[in-house]
């Protein structure tokens, strides 16, 4: 059976104790009904794993002593997720599926059809609840990693910005596109994948994206919804990946 899991930052780590506070000790102690005694893991979600038995636990923190500690190792290929913004709850799931498949970091982008625009305390707050998404995701499945969670950029502005040694694919409905496994995969190399709204891209922002060196690649003849195409993508890259560096 499981040990039940729990998100401390980084940055809240001891050498030999832990102590989860606010939502993360409320769920250990009122929900899940945990007391003295019991082992729990708790992870920070950049690949920190420690096996703990609570000390002592009230409604506001819970405190554990460190049985064992794992780090995993650094991803070797790590893929970025550019996806444009969409509804909510379509791009909540999003985040939740891109957590299960392994994304290093999620930066929305704002396109000219984007429809949701967030700004000031609304922006703040969507971005606490999407980070609770993810972590929630992860706990759920299990990973160590939880993908950074970037603030909305505006599509020009993205595009202008990225690293130069990189991997760019997006998803298109094209002639020119290629299948994945027509393109060679560099371990050095991060992947960012960039992923259009409702409504997909404009004809001038297809155009930018390609003259910054992202390749149209193609995920069959269906057209898919924004969320769908982001995590098949993701999903493919990843066992194309994978694939390569088993064969290659």
């Amino acid at each position: 059976m499981s040990l039940s899991r729990f998100h401390l930052p980084a940055s809240q780590w001891q050498p030999d104790q832990l102590t989860l506070t606010g939502d993360e000790a409320a769920h250990c102690a009122r929900v899940l009904r945990k007391d003295v005694g019991d082992v729990i893991e708790v992870f920070d979600g950049q690949g920190r794993v420690a096996t703990a038995t609570i000390t002592s636990l009230s409604k506001s923190a819970v405190k554990a002593r460190v049985d064992s500690l794992v780090h995993h190792e650094s991803r070797r290929q790590e893929i970025h997720l550019l996806p444009a913004m969409i509804k909510a709850e379509p791009f909540e799931w999003l985040l939740e599926k891109a957590t299960e498949l392994g994304a290093a970091s999620v930066l929305p982008v704002i396109t000219a059809r984007t429809i949701v625009h967030l700004s000031g305390d609304h922006l703040e707050k969507k971005l606490h609840k999407w980070q609770r998404h993810m972590i929630e995701s992860a706990k759920q499945c299990h990973t160590p990693w939880v993908p950074v969670l970037e603030r909305p950029r505006a599509f020009t502005d993205l595009l202008s910005r990225l690293p130069a040694e990189t991997t760019r694919l997006i998803p298109a409905l094209s002639e020119h596109s290629r299948r994945l496994h027509e393109i060679t995969f560099s371990a050095a190399q991060p992947i960012f994948i960039l992923i259009g709204p409702e409504g997909d891209f404009t004809a001038d922002e297809e155009a930018a994206a390609q003259e910054a060196a992202f390749q149209p690649i193609t995920l069959g003849p269906l057209i898919l919804r924004a969320e769908t195409a982001a995590i098949a993508t993701l999903a493919m890259v990843g066992h194309e990946v994978a694939r390569q560096k088993v064969c290659c």
